[in-house]
């Protein structure tokens, strides 16, 4: 994929400003631990639009409430629907919505800053260190503690920063390093998304998944054992799979197994099902689609932020990846798999959605 001339030209300014800046900041941040007993407020910094990013914080998100059960965590994002996502998880008090591109809008960006610097903070942790809207986002937030991962061209003066081992190569699990500001327990295993799904939300993805069955006249027949598929087709640029690939694949899945439903996933760039044959489903309450997903046998996609989303909802997930890194992006969790399928057939994908449903 081609680099736009604007992402160019605004990663050189940002590198020579980086070089000039960190000539002339002095640096007087400790990598000392934080007194917990000092810490009842959080603050995170992601200004980030992408589903999956802000996904990959429930790993941080859900250690600090272990380290720190009393602590409310508010956190800055830059997608409106992280709020509806996150803030019922129980650690989470508030998510800010910082508008994409907003960095263009000065005043507004400040009026945004105005309001926030109205709570002080114990912390607040820049979660990307080396981007321009997080440093400066945690310039103007007002907080005890500041701290971000060690970078010496870094814009902002930290009060903690905290050396990155590269212990992780998922890029869900990176940012628990930072749990080093405030203990050396830090998790090596078992690490998974988690937006804690509620029983009521669960209970409410299961009704959604029978009604579409019943309405579709499938569980009519208590005698057949139906196996569910969601499926969601759409992915960023040369990471979505054809529907041409698709049709093969899900052809090849009848021939093995009849009684199994695909259910195709819609979203305003998906609008119609793949073929008539297969089922439809959408909903805009993010949540409640990640319990949909739960409820099937299986979720599987290309590598997309609703995959992020299934994880997270502690669905059973097939993920199929073509072009981006299966260590950095691929399914976190032992019942999920991750396959590269350059070099395979869509019959070979259907022998292998098989053999993970059972």
């Amino acid at each position: 994929m081609k680099i736009p001339l604007h992402t160019k030209l605004r990663r050189e300014f940002r590198g020579y400003l980086y070089t000039l800046i960190s000539k002339i900041k002095s640096n007087n941040s400790s990598n000392e631990k934080i007194d917990k007993d000092e810490i009842n407020s959080i603050i995170m910094i992601r200004p980030n639009y992408r589903i999956g990013n802000i996904l990959f914080l429930t790993p941080l998100i859900n250690e600090i409430q272990k380290e720190l059960p009393n602590t409310k965590i508010d956190i800055i994002v830059g997608m409106k629907l992280a709020g509806k996502i996150l803030e019922p998880i129980p650690n989470i008090d508030k998510v800010i919505d910082i508008p994409r591109k907003l960095l263009l809008h000065p005043i507004q960006l400040f009026s945004i800053i105005k309001n926030i610097r109205k709570k002080r903070y114990d912390l607040a942790i820049n979660i990307s260190d080396g981007s321009l809207s997080s440093e400066i986002t945690t310039k103007l937030i007002n907080a005890k503690y500041k701290a971000s991962f060690q970078n010496e061209k870094t814009l902002i003066s930290l009060t903690h920063t905290v050396k990155k081992e590269n212990r992780y190569n998922h890029a869900g699990s990176t940012a628990l390093e930072l749990l080093k500001l405030l203990t050396d327990d830090i998790p090596n295993n078992n690490i998974k998304l988690d937006i804690k799904l509620t029983n009521i939300e669960i209970k409410k993805g299961k009704n959604e998944l029978n009604n579409l069955l019943f309405k579709s006249n499938i569980i009519n027949n208590n005698t057949t054992k139906y196996t569910t598929v969601a499926l969601f087709r759409n992915a960023r640029f040369d990471k979505k799979i054809s529907d041409e690939w698709w049709n093969s694949w899900y052809n090849e899945l009848i021939n093995i197994d009849k009684n199994i439903i695909v259910i195709d996933v819609l979203s305003p760039d998906i609008p119609s099902k793949l073929n008539e044959n297969v089922l439809e489903y959408s909903n805009k309450n993010l949540r409640i689609l990640g319990a949909f997903f739960k409820s099937c046998d299986l979720y599987i996609s290309a590598d997309t932020g609703p995959l992020h989303l299934a994880l997270a909802s502690n669905a059973k997930c097939l993920a199929l990846f073509n072009k981006t890194s299966i260590d950095k992006y691929g399914t976190l969790g032992e019942q999920n798999l991750t396959i590269d399928i350059n070099n395979l057939s869509p019959k070979d994908i259907a022998n292998k959605t098989i053999e993970i449903i059972s």
